[in-house]
């Protein structure tokens, strides 16, 4: 007897994205066909603007107040036992009646319009697996549109209970059965899988049963051998995480030993700086020498003692270090009227000693000033989203993701602020700003503190988040790194797309260790830059060029979309096709 199966998952935030991915086989599946095309039965199909799972939800749900551990939608896994599929052959893993499969489809379908309306927001008919089945996505929003799951499925069995009923009655005119009321039964465990690999059928049983229990057991062998084949694959993939790492260890402890280097020439150099003899200077200023102590010189206002570079001025209380400093205290100038007076009094030479010796007890003395970001103005971020997405053309779902890591918000003048970080992203060093407010806004530029030839902007796309990065697309500026990265859908390598702001730095160590051909130079189609294109090509010899047709990515992703809306009102002007819950009559 075949059954109707159904079975919920709660997704909170922290899950929501993950299960899209895999609904959607955006990350690997082991036992999934990759020859086989799944259908998007509810929803809109994927496209180059198609949002995200994560980015339906949230607009569906709107403006309202989330809870941290609220429930942000609902996963229906909807399907039948094997025998319903294929009653000849419930072994025949991967193989299904077309009009099995399209009524089962169709009454899920109604299933689920019928019990939660609008409030299911996307489903996925899967075919690449052993037997189909549907994934489908419920926003848990009560009568009154907030998000209330205990509303709609409560918490009890009882209510759980009231599903299954539900839908088994739906798919009754299918022949298919509801399960066992009440049943404790629950998903196979792991070891308990592992057992039924290696256990024989039992021969007591009737013929039916067995073929059942041995198409079980060639599906199990099956995954085994999957499972085997992805360990294989993990081992490569550590071995070359591992090499990487020899060569970034390596790399790191050669830069130490430069950095080391860098500092002794450094510290030789300060050691050759020498501050003009301050008894000179003291001299000058009109103080005497006391006769008693050659450290000491006075006058009716001062009794300073001096010791190499470093004075103390007893009756002030108060002491300092240089020629510059001793000037500026006896004679109480500014800095530039004691410059000034060392030149007038003592030359130039003296003056530039005195100056050297200031400016190199000032790096030395004096904290480095940190990068401060722009502050973030949240009420101007829609106007800037909507610049992104109407005058620039990005899809909402890459904006919104970007804007959630943070690393792209709104300023107080709704500047668009894009983070630049240290390759490890530890690290803030600066941030490339561009103007939105208003109409012809050109305004291009960094923010005060920006450090231009330290650190990046740049974000990860495909292949797995534990994935080391594979290749590398370097643009001039973040707009197209975005713009890129929505034309390159189609690769599924974990890719690095970095802006080098124009003409700015480029992390050569880091590129170096890519594969060959796997640093895509990608600069504007100007003669600045081929120019700076050429230049950074003849330090990585892993890298090839690859310019837009257009003047920029950003204008090359334009011309591709709306090159894209021609065709599609084109196909729209044709008859069209009678289309019957995703399948072509």
């Amino acid at each position: 007897m075949a059954y109707g199966i159904c079975r919920i998952q709660k997704l909170k935030a922290g899950s929501l994205g993950g299960s899209g991915r895999h609904t959607n086989r955006e990350r690997y599946t082991p036992n999934a066909d990759p020859t086989k095309e799944n259908i998007r039965i509810i929803g809109e199909p994927d496209g180059i603007n198609t949002p995200n799972l994560e980015t339906i939800v949230r607009e569906k749900i709107g403006n309202q107040t989330i809870r941290k551990n609220a429930v942000m939608a609902v996963e229906f896994l909807l399907t039948a036992s094997p025998e319903y599929f294929r009653p000849d052959d419930p072994g025949r893993a991967g193989y299904y009646h077309q009009q099995r499969l399209e009524d089962f489809q169709n009454i899920a379908c109604e299933w689920l319009i019928n019990s939660y309306g609008d409030r299911i927001v996307r489903a996925e008919l899967h075919l690449d697996e052993s037997t189909p089945h549907i994934h489908a996505y419920m926003v848990p929003l009560d009568e009154k549109g907030k998000l209330n799951c205990r509303a709609l499925l409560g918490g009890s069995r009882h209510r759980l209970s009231e599903l299954q009923d539900s839908f088994a009655t739906a798919v009754a005119p299918l022949g298919l059965e509801r399960g066992i009321k009440g049943s404790l039964a629950k998903h196979t465990r792991i070891q308990q899988y592992y057992s039924a690999i290696n256990k024989a059928p039992d021969i007591n049983l009737d013929t039916e049963t067995m073929k059942q229990q041995v198409a079980d057991r060639q599906r199990a062998l099956k995954k085994s051998a999957v499972m085997e084949k992805t360990a294989a694959h993990l081992a490569q993939e550590n071995q070359q995480l591992q090499l990487q790492l020899s060569i970034a260890l390596a790399e790191a402890k050669k830069q130490k030993e430069e950095a080391v280097n860098w500092q002794k020439k450094y510290q030789d150099l300060a050691n050759t700086v020498r501050d003009f003899p301050l008894a000179e200077v003291a001299y000058q200023l009109g103080l005497e020498a006391d006769p008693k102590d050659k450290h000491k010189w006075h006058n009716t206002e001062h009794i300073i003692n001096i010791t190499g570079s470093k004075f103390y001025d007893w009756k002030a209380l108060k002491g300092g270090g240089g020629a510059i400093d001793l000037v500026m205290h006896v004679n109480q100038y500014d800095f530039k009227q004691a410059v000034t007076w060392l030149n007038d009094r003592l030359g130039e030479g003296a003056m530039l000693e005195a100056t050297c010796y200031y400016a190199k007890d000032v790096v030395l003395t004096q904290p480095v000033p940190q990068f401060t970001p722009p502050v973030v103005d949240a009420d101007k971020w829609q106007q800037v989203r909507n610049y992104l997405r109407t005058e620039r053309q990005l899809p909402s779902s890459l904006v919104d993701t970007l804007h959630e890591q943070g690393l792209i918000y709104a300023d107080n003048k709704q500047n668009a602020v894009f983070l630049r970080r240290s390759l490890d992203g530890q690290t803030i060093t600066g941030a490339s700003l561009r103007g939105t407010a208003g109409t012809d806004n050109n305004f291009k530029g960094l923010a005060r503190g920006s450090k231009r030839s330290d650190g990046w902007f740049y974000f990860l796309r495909g292949g797995q988040s534990s994935d080391p990065v594979q290749r590398a697309v370097l643009v001039e500026s973040a707009i197209d790194a975005m713009s890129i990265a929505v034309l390159e859908r189609t690769d599924s390598r974990r890719t690095l797309y970095l802006s080098t702001d124009g003409a700015g730095h480029v992390p050569v160590d880091f590129l170096r260790v890519l594969p060959a051909k796997s640093v895509i130079v990608a600069y504007d189609n100007d003669s600045a830059g081929l120019e700076l294109a050429q230049k950074v090509m003849s330090v990585l010899p892993n890298s090839v060029a690859n310019f837009p047709h257009a003047k920029d990515w950003n204008e090359e992703l334009k011309n591709y979309l709306n090159f894209e809306q021609q065709q599609q009102q084109r196909r729209q002007q044709q008859p069209r096709k009678q289309q019957h819950r995703g399948f072509s009559l």
